[in-house]
């Protein structure tokens, strides 16, 4: 008898989970029926093969839905190890969180439609769009674009050579970069200035067929192959793609777009081989299947349900964030950002060493839901889908009134920036490096204005 209602706890638990873990099956599935319906009545219907609301949807699409089924699988054992067991246990959890938040980018999505009579949305255009205005500066000026890619050429060109001296001829300088924290602060600078550069010359390239924009661009992929972050060179094409996804509308064709797509995965696995020590490209497209749905390029919901496993259920006020505020002073320089820095709380709780992890992907809601639980997920996700769509409106409209020649509708994509930063803290240092950019832009036009030079 005392055995019959002890299980009882532990059946109930069961056939709650295995409710739970049916629940998130049908949603994930709903969201994804949702993302194809929108995508043809909201997108290809109105004239677009893609557009960059859409865009972005489909990846979190892909990431948080799709990826559902492949984060519970046994085989992440290949990259998490022992600690299988007790990530399985929260992944429906951190699925639901994720899910929520992808909920609220679609309604944050529909805000712009909303008035409420006191002027809020206009103000809150005008702040958004304040960066997209130190981004027209840059992208109307073609000295200005070479004085700076030279600077950032030779920035990357410094940090190679002192990795090669150090670690020898290689592909992962992100490895030394973990335990060398004096360098990380220099190498993540010059490589975000040279993805910055890179997508503005690559712009300008496609808009004005500038040949000398085209050899900077090449220059600094060669050098961010060094580096290891497979981001980098993805992120340097983005601002031309999202632009064409506007101007071409539907003379892009969908077989593009899924070339493009394998194209992408492909280039993924490449460079994650190359930082293996001993690389082989037989053996990277062997394994191309498990590094792509159980390696860690798309990993969000099994690393958040593997921190969540090991969370205390403190919630961290903020703190974090208060980490990111503070990213322009180095983590070897301040012992508040040395253990409140994002990357550092989950490595850390994770089990890992934090000069030999960077931390794990917990999704653009994760970090959110661990300082402030749903509230935040709600907030952020309003804010993030509010921001992207206005960015979305603003290229197609800059596309539909302004001359085609304009560069307006490339400005609008740095906006992103900001809601990068609500998404992961650890991102601020990269906006902090864009006001620094911009700064120093509107210096040189005023120093060469003043000089009567012709900028």
């Amino acid at each position: 008898m005392d055995r019959t209602f002890s299980a009882i706890p532990a059946a109930r638990h069961t056939y709650l989970r295995g409710l739970l873990d049916t629940f998130a099956n049908g949603l994930a599935i709903f969201f994804v029926l949702h993302f194809c319906w929108s995508y043809y009545r909201n997108c290809y219907r109105k004239g677009y093969t893609m557009d960059l609301w859409h865009f972005l949807l489909l990846f979190n699409v892909f990431i948080i839905h799709v990826m559902l089924p492949f984060s519970r699988s046994s085989l992440n054992v290949f990259a998490i190890g022992a600690a299988l067991s007790r990530m399985q246990a929260h992944v429906t959890e951190a699925y639901l969180i994720s899910a929520l938040g992808y909920a609220g980018l679609l309604v944050g999505g529909q805000l712009w439609r909303v008035n409420l009579g006191f002027g809020l949305r206009p103000v809150a255009a005008r702040l958004l769009e304040l960066p997209a205005r130190g981004s027209l500066l840059l992208l109307s000026s073609r000295p200005l674009l070479i004085a700076h890619g030279i600077v950032s050429l030779s920035l990357v060109t410094m940090v190679l050579l002192y990795y090669f001296s150090i670690a020898g001829f290689g592909f992962n300088l992100r490895s030394l970069l973990l335990t060398s924290p004096a360098l990380r602060s220099v190498a993540q600078f010059s490589a975000f200035y040279s993805v910055l550069i890179g997508s503005y010359c690559l712009a300008r390239y496609y808009q004005y067929k500038d040949r000398s924009m085209l050899v900077i661009v090449c220059l600094i992929s060669v050098g961010l192959l060094f580096f290891g972050e497979r981001g980098n060179l993805a992120s340097m094409a983005f601002l031309t793609i999202f632009a064409l996804f506007i101007k071409l509308r539907r003379r892009l064709k969908v077989i593009y777009l899924f070339l493009g797509a394998i194209g992408g995965f492909s280039l993924a696995i490449v460079l994650d081989a190359l930082r293996s020590p001993s690389f082989n490209p037989v053996n990277a497209l062997g394994t191309a299947f498990l590094s792509t749905f159980y390696g860690n390029s798309f990993s969000d919901t099994r690393d958040f349900a593997l921190v969540l496993s090991y969370w205390d259920g403190q919630y961290f006020d903020g703190l974090t964030y208060v980490a990111g505020i503070f990213a322009f002073v180095p983590r070897f320089l301040s012992s508040f950002r040395d253990h409140w820095a994002f990357g550092v709380v989950t490595a850390t709780m994770a089990g890992y060493s934090p000069t030999e992890h960077p931390g794990l992907r917990v999704g653009i809601f994760g970090e959110a839901y661990l300082n402030f639980g749903l509230l935040g997920v709600i907030l952020l996700s309003l804010f993030v889908g509010a921001t992207v769509r206005l960015v979305d409106l603003r290229m197609k409209q800059a596309d539909a009134v302004l001359p085609k020649q304009s560069m307006i509708i490339f400005s609008y994509i740095i906006i992103l920036s900001v809601a990068g930063v609500a998404e992961n803290s650890t991102t601020a240092s990269s906006l902090y490096s864009i006001l620094l950019i911009f700064l120093v832009s509107a210096v040189m036009l005023r120093v060469a204005s003043f000089l009567k030079l012709t900028i």
